[in-house]
C-alpha cells in the first residue's frame, strides 16, 4: 500500500478534509485537478499568522486564493500546550491525544477567496491551495498551529482587553477625503 500524497499525517488530513469534507453528497469535480496542480508545483505558498496567500500557476493562467483559518479555541491551546510540554513539533500522538480528550485542534477554514473568474470559494485554485498546504503540513506539521495562532501583530482589543481579529476590509464610509493627501504620521 502506499502512502497518500496529501494528508499522511493527522495534521495534514486535517487540512484534506477541508478540501474533501465527509458531508459532500458527491465528488468535487475540481479535486483531482486542483491535487495534480499541487502535485506538480504549481501552488507558492505564504503564511502570514492565520491568513495564507497562495499563488497559483495552471498551464498559462495564474489566481491568487486567499485563505483565512480561524484561531485555535483557547481551551485547546492550553492542552496542546501541556501534551507538547517542552517540545515544538506537534505529532500524530499529539493529535490522538487531544482529540481523545474531546478537543478539535483541526483547523477551521474562516473565509476564502480566489482571483478567478469561477466565484467560487471552493474552486480548483482554492482546493489546489489546500491540497499544498496539508503537503506543508504534512512535513512541518508546526504549520498547522502557526495558521491557528491566536497571538497576531497589534490585533485590536474590544473594551473587555480581550483580542478581536483585525478587520479584512476598511468600510468606505470610515475613510473621510479630507484625509487622502494628509501626511502619514511618524
Amino acid at each position: 500500500m502506499t502512502t497518500p500524497r496529501f494528508g499522511f499525517t493527522a495534521w495534514g488530513f486535517d487540512l484534506v478534509r477541508i478540501a474533501e469534507p465527509v458531508t459532500a453528497s458527491r465528488p468535487n469535480t475540481a479535486a483531482p485537478r486542483a491535487r495534480m496542480i499541487a502535485r506538480n508545483g504549481g501552488v507558492a505558498l505564504e503564511t502570514d499568522g492565520r491568513q495564507v496567500t497562495a499563488r497559483v500557476h495552471s498551464g498559462s493562467l495564474a489566481s491568487l486564493a486567499h485563505l483565512e483559518f480561524a484561531a485555535m479555541a483557547p481551551a485547546t491551546a492550553t492542552a496542546l500546550r501541556a501534551t507538547l510540554g517542552n517540545r515544538h513539533e506537534p505529532d500524530d500522538a499529539t493529535h490522538a491525544a487531544l482529540v481523545a480528550a474531546g478537543l478539535r485542534p483541526a483547523p477551521v477554514l474562516e473565509a476564502a477567496d480566489c482571483s478567478c473568474r469561477a466565484r467560487s470559494t471552493a474552486c480548483v485554485h482554492v482546493l489546489a491551495a489546500l491540497y499544498a498546504l496539508a503537503a506543508l503540513v504534512d512535513h512541518e506539521p508546526v504549520t498547522a498551529l502557526a495558521i491557528q495562532s491566536a497571538g497576531g501583530s497589534g490585533a485590536p482589543a474590544d473594551e473587555a482587553g480581550r483580542a478581536r481579529p483585525v478587520p479584512r476590509w476598511t468600510p468606505l464610509a470610515a475613510l473621510h477625503a479630507r484625509d487622502y493627501y494628509a501626511p502619514a504620521g511618524p
